[in-house]
């Protein structure tokens, strides 16, 4: 006779914001604590676009920007890297920067790509 292992089914919150940032901001008080990849597994049912690569560096983002913090590591269940568990900052909770934490290292990003190339051109050609 086959065995069945039944795993738990993974906890996630029910998403109010479809951006990402404001989406691990709302997974982490929901949960206390997660990793980026428990993260991205319940965030790609409701944005199945997004990209593991991309919600790892929305994570690096946020915790450079020091609005999370890495509590601990744990290993892996398949092997490998480490799996990495992070909070948020007491006290951070509505820091603005939860929307858009590229633009606090990168402030040109709040343009968009063709806005900014056209003005980029424009100060080239000295236009502008």
């Amino acid at each position: 006779m086959d065995e069945y292992v039944v795993h738990e089914e993974e906890k996630c919150p029910d998403f109010e914001f479809y951006t990402t940032g404001l989406a691990i901001r709302q997974y982490l008080m929901e949960m206390g604590e997660g990793s980026p990849y428990d993260f991205y597994k319940c965030f790609k049912k409701i944005k199945p676009t997004v990209s593991y690569k991309n919600v790892v560096y929305y994570f690096y983002l946020l915790h450079r920007a020091g609005l999370i913090q890495r509590v601990r590591s744990e290993p892996s269940s398949r092997g490998g890297f480490d799996k990495s568990i992070y909070r948020i900052v007491p006290g951070k909770e509505d820091d603005p920067g939860w929307l858009h934490p590229q633009q606090i290292f990168y402030p040109e990003t709040r343009l968009g790509g063709r806005r900014y190339r056209r003005i980029k051109e424009e100060v080239e050609l000295g236009l502008e």
